[in-house]
């Protein structure tokens, strides 16, 4: 399961997008204090890079120490390898109070935590019974974040699933200025020649997966589906839908 990730590591970091500079504008208007950032599964480091220009520290963890190494070095951003268990979901988050006081921060000490697509790793009611112990009281902030698949055309487009957060359990309040916590809609954009769309989509979890099992998810009559799908040759400007959830810690 291990060599899954030394796989995905390397076509996370090529493939991935940047997020939209209004997604954590939005989020750093929320946050009363900019002092300090936990950026939670951060695989290679897409979330600090726009964190570190708004906040003083960020410490960025992640349970892949490959993912790590295609991270780009900050000088107020600290990345710290975390435990994981080697069962079904390598990146499960597992570490215990102590370990997290260690490897992250003290209790109630951070401003934020960020979750940028990665939700679906953790078992939700330990993890947000570590938020909630980390995160300063009452102005601490939790953000976390998914996209969906690289909108191109109608054609593309029905050939991917669209997801969002909107169902997710969130058991956080809304932030000041408006009365949910989302899903609220950003878009993220890029270019893509159409080996840059095959590269994402051989950098999603799924297909790894299945590759490790001996499945090929882009078998040639995919591929040609998808370029007869996409059209002329040559860079496209692709969108991702970004969906965030936004939330202030609990009190007690």
């Amino acid at each position: 399961m291990a060599e899954l990730y030394v796989n995905q590591a390397r076509e996370y970091s090529n493939a991935r997008p940047s997020y939209p500079p209004q997604l954590f504008q939005f989020i750093a208007s929320k946050t009363p204090s900019h002092n300090l950032v936990w950026d939670v599964a951060t695989g290679s480091g897409q979330a600090p890079k726009s964190l570190a220009t708004l906040y003083n520290n960020v410490v960025a963890t992640d349970a892949s120490e490959k993912q790590l190494e295609f991270a780009t070095l900050l000088h107020n951003v600290r990345y710290q390898h975390t435990p994981s268990t080697m069962s079904a979901q390598p990146r499960f988050l597992i570490m215990s109070m102590a370990e997290l006081e260690q490897m992250v921060s003290s209790q109630g000490t951070i401003d934020l935590v960020t979750i940028a697509q990665a939700l679906h790793w953790f078992d939700l009611s330990t993890f947000y019974k570590q938020v909630n112990w980390v995160l300063k009281k009452p102005h601490g902030i939790i953000a976390t974040w998914c996209y969906n698949s690289p909108r191109v055309n109608d054609a593309v487009d029905a050939l991917h699933d669209k997801e969002n957060y909107e169902t997710v359990d969130f058991p956080f309040g809304p932030v000041e200025g408006v009365d949910h916590t989302g899903p609220f809609e950003f878009v993220a954009e890029t270019v893509m020649d159409f080996d840059d769309f095959l590269t994402y989509i051989r950098s999603r979890s799924s297909y790894q997966t299945s590759k490790n099992n001996g499945v090929e998810l882009l078998k040639e009559d995919v591929i040609e589906n998808f370029k007869l799908a996409r059209g002329e040759d040559g860079q496209k400007t692709v969108k991702f839908q970004v969906y965030l959830r936004i939330g202030r810690v609990m009190d007690a």
